[in-house]
């Protein structure tokens, strides 16, 4: 029995001796305990606190290359973004995103196959073009009517002076927008509740239909680092004990929608919406209703967080407001191209951050392997930039954490915070060919939303409820408490 001991003594510090003296990424700086094990990463990313956790640990460290796991790196150089995301396509996306996948479709987003990705994408391509965006954007249009109902609804609020959850009603209009211009068919986010009065609509169990199913699959990325023979046990056996009524019913609305959504393809003569190109690039109708559900989710989730970042942060800036509003308002009798308008949105998108983690992605084995400053990075290790560390990387944004609009000004009025490197360092949809599908349709709805919201005055008096907004950094951002509530001073 004895004699096991020193054997089993010899397994346990082996492995760890190697991969901190003698594996080939050993001269890659990073705490010892990511040095010997992976448990470090995925209790952080359990937790949601991956992307402050590495930050502090490039600063503590300070390095550009930090190495997070036994074969996985974080880089925190802007510079790095090309290699990685853009040259030659970028490098493959790793096993992780297997977790990702829709049951048994492998969706747009998750696809590691690039052939494979590019007969769907390129099939609904199309819709993403900013001129027919711009089009929709009118008066007349489904993006710009789904816009007008969302200000109509933040003004009945503000007249009631009803405590509003401004997540909620964003949420509310980018399922509509992106259901109304990509499928056909809108969700009714924004009507789903005008039976009940004002006040209702504020209670829990007034919020909007989608949330749960939007909910489970944000928070099931706190798994999603774990190999996908693990995960699917460990997310199957986390769906059996979070499941409820709310999300069960949830999930089952969002098939029926997508089943009625299916249903145009049959009668479609000429394709045109999101499902009916699938279909005629010949992807099978289940497929198609499974990639609609996706782009619901994507497209309902982050540009919702991304708009409520941004009012949030207008509602604390008098300041911002009134020279947006000027601007808008200017920009009626002039070109300008409203600078400040795209200078805001930039500094919410900054703030926001869709996905605040690592983008993973894996160093060829045909090449060379990755060099980034004085280091080089072997093939087949993991390697990705996260949102969280470039968005705040001081040297580049000065006073990182705040809302700044004026450092993305190149007019002079960016009281001295407009640095080199800024454009480069923003990863809000990712970079290069696998950036997000849906980028101009996102940034279209931030724009036209921001302008109408402002121009509006709907919330001129209005204060927020809370000092800061609180992201759980899982591989989506979570909004803490899921509510961003804002109120209305009391008339005198």
């Amino acid at each position: 029995m004895f004699a096991s001991v020193p054997v089993l003594i010899a397994l346990t510090l082996v492995p760890i001796v190697y991969r901190v003296r003698f594996h080939p990424l050993s001269h890659v700086p990073g705490p010892i305990i990511a040095k010997v094990s992976s448990l470090f990463l995925h209790f952080i990313c359990y937790l949601g606190i991956e992307g402050r956790v590495l930050r502090y640990y490039h600063q503590k460290y300070k390095t550009k290359v930090l190495r997070v796991a036994p074969n996985s790196v974080s880089i925190s150089d802007s510079e790095a973004i090309r290699d990685i995301y853009i040259a030659e396509g970028g490098f493959s996306k790793d096993d992780r995103y297997r977790n990702f996948n829709l049951g048994p479709i492998v969706s747009i987003f998750s696809a590691i196959d690039t052939a494979y990705r590019d007969v769907r994408a390129k099939a609904v391509a199309p819709l993403f073009s900013p001129a027919q965006m711009r089009t929709e954007s009118g008066s007349g249009g489904v993006i710009g009517s789904c816009v007008a109902e969302f200000v109509n609804q933040l003004c009945e609020f503000k007249t009631a002076r009803i405590k509003t959850d401004i997540l909620d009603l964003c949420a509310r209009l980018s399922i509509d927008v992106v259901t109304a211009y990509l499928l056909g068919q809108r969700y009714g986010g924004l009507d789903e509740n005008k039976h009940r009065t004002l006040k209702e609509r504020q209670l829990d169990d007034a919020k909007l239909s989608a949330n749960p199913f939007i909910f489970a699959i944000v928070a099931f990325a706190r798994f999603s680092l774990l190999p996908n023979s693990i995960f699917r046990f460990v997310y199957a056996m986390s769906q059996r004990l979070s499941a409820n009524e709310q999300v069960i019913e949830s999930f089952v609305k969002l098939d029926h929608f997508a089943e009625e959504v299916m249903g145009s393809t049959v009668s479609a003569t000429k394709p045109h919406y999101y499902h009916e190109r699938l279909v005629q690039a010949g992807i099978s109708h289940a497929e198609a209703a499974a990639q609609s559900k996706a782009i619901i989710f994507a497209g309902a989730d982050s540009t919702a967080v991304m708009l409520a970042t941004i009012l949030f942060h207008l509602v604390q800036s008098e300041s911002a407001r009134v020279r947006l509003l000027c601007e808008i308002r200017s920009a009626r009798h002039q070109d300008s191209g409203l600078p400040f308008l795209r200078a805001v949105v930039k500094e919410g998108l900054r703030l926001g951050m869709a996905n605040p983690t690592r983008l993973t992605r894996v160093v060829p084995a045909s090449s060379p392997g990755l060099r980034v400053g004085d280091i080089l990075i072997p093939p087949g290790s993991i390697v990705g930039c996260a949102a969280y560390n470039l968005h705040h990387d001081p040297d580049v944004f000065p006073d990182p954490f705040t809302f700044q609009p004026e450092r993305w000004l190149d007019d002079g009025t960016d009281h001295g915070l407009r640095r080199s490197g800024m454009e480069r360092s923003m990863i809000p949809f990712g970079a290069g060919l696998r950036a997000c599908i849906g980028k101009n349709l996102a940034m279209n709805q931030l724009h036209e939303t921001v302008m109408a919201v402002v121009e509006s005055e709907v919330l001129e008096g209005a204060r927020t409820c809370q000092e800061k907004i609180e992201v759980i950094e899982w591989f989506n951002g979570d909004i803490k408490g899921h509510r961003i509530n804002i109120e209305w001073r009391p008339q005198l």
